[in-house]
């Protein structure tokens, strides 16, 4: 008996080690489609982002497009170029667009494939009213909402993004070495400030199809932790409104349950039913985008710190510089190559003597506010 135990144990063994994973091809296989992102504003600049699908089980940032020619056109003939910014990101300053006129988005690839959306007419943003903030206490966040409007009650779906702007420090430094010599700062805070714009990387979305009158009440946009370190000095949103037709809306909403969801395996893509691209030379290549085109509303809202009322559930996060070591240098080991990309926080004395023996320094991207991104010019807004 035992030995038939011990027989069945191994032929359990030897089964379970000769089955593999099963990992679905729409998992591991690299489409490398085109990624056609953003959408025509009339009457602010517009942006469009190119990029390539990437494997979905791979965690890595998409390959942006770059080096592609595209071009606005108008139903009436006028062409618009974009310029490329930088890698993957075109952009056109406002036209001054008719809107009564159809427009479309013409994109031609380095590898000379080129792709056209369908004309697409522009949408007139909904009143703006107000942005504001109200602080939960109970769950410890600062939450963001937006009220609008459209009394010809015309544009029913909504969508926004915003750009978010904080002010954050670095550590002080009051010397700087040049020419074998300590050179005190004349402001000694001239790199401790900075203020970063960062555009958010989401879009948020509405409809009043449901209600008896186009009005958006207190819709809640985004919320932010009160400990996040964004909101130690002050802070500042610019929320942008757009207006969508509903064949848009409905590619924006599957776009989002899609991204948020990390798509299911059954999920359908945008690409499958909604995008209103295609490829001229190659029709069967699908093409993942919508273009759309509307005009914008804007508001900022800013509040600096004394007007909430701080984190309760724990400290402010973490401020990034928490790696940063200082460093002793000796007078006598004060040279061009030991104070490379240093900065001195203050002088070391002797205990006895009271001179200056050497300078406690730190790395430069510790003291210069400017290498986590920001810039040193405070915003004319601020206050």
């Amino acid at each position: 008996m035992r030995h038939s135990i011990k027989m069945i144990f191994f032929l359990f063994l030897f089964t379970i080690s000769c089955v593999e994973p099963y990992i679905p091809s729409v998992i591991v296989i690299d489409h490398n489609y085109l990624v056609i992102d953003g959408f025509l504003v009339g009457n602010d600049s517009t942006f469009i982002k190119l990029s390539r699908t990437q494997v979905i089980a791979e965690d890595t940032a998409s390959q942006p497009e770059p080096d592609a020619s595209i071009q606005i056109e108008s139903e009436s003939g006028s062409v618009y170029p974009l310029q490329e910014k930088n890698n993957g990101l075109y952009v056109a300053p406002s036209f001054g667009l008719d809107p009564a006129n159809q427009y479309r988005l013409r994109v031609i690839t380095s590898n000379a494939h080129e792709y056209l959306s369908d004309f697409a007419s522009m949408e007139s943003s909904p009143s703006l009213d107000s942005v504001t903030f109200v602080e939960d206490l109970e769950d410890d966040d600062i939450d963001f909402k937006v009220f609008a409007h459209d009394d010809e009650n015309n544009s029913p779906y909504y969508l926004w993004t915003f750009d978010e702007t904080w002010q954050y420090s670095a550590g002080l430094t009051r010397y700087f070495y040049q020419d074998g010599q300590m050179i005190p700062r004349v402001n000694a805070a001239l790199f401790y400030f900075c203020w970063k714009t960062v555009p958010h990387n989401n879009v948020y979305l509405h409809s009043t199809t449901a209600l008896s009158a186009d009005v958006v009440f207190d819709f809640n946009l985004f919320s932010i932790p009160q400990t996040s370190r964004k909101l130690y000095y002050g802070y500042s949103i610019l929320v942008k409104q757009y207006s969508l037709t509903k064949e848009a809306f409905d590619y924006w909403t599957l776009t989002k349950k899609n991204s948020e969801s990390l798509g299911g395996l059954f999920d359908p893509m945008p690409s499958q039913a909604l995008s209103n691209f295609r490829c001229v030379h190659h029709p069967d290549e699908p093409v993942i985008g919508h273009f759309s085109a509307s005009t914008v509303q804007k508001k900022r809202l800013f509040f600096n710190r004394s007007q909430i009322s701080g984190p309760t559930s724990g400290p402010y996060g973490l401020t990034g510089y928490e790696d940063c070591d200082t460093t002793l240098v000796r007078v006598a080991d004060i040279s061009a190559e030991t104070m490379d990309r240093r900065h001195v926080i203050e002088p070391f004395f002797d205990l006895v003597s009271q001179e200056i023996i050497g300078y406690i320094v730190m790395q430069e991207e510790c003291v210069d506010c400017r290498f986590k991104g920001g810039v040193l010019t405070k915003p004319a807004y601020w206050r």
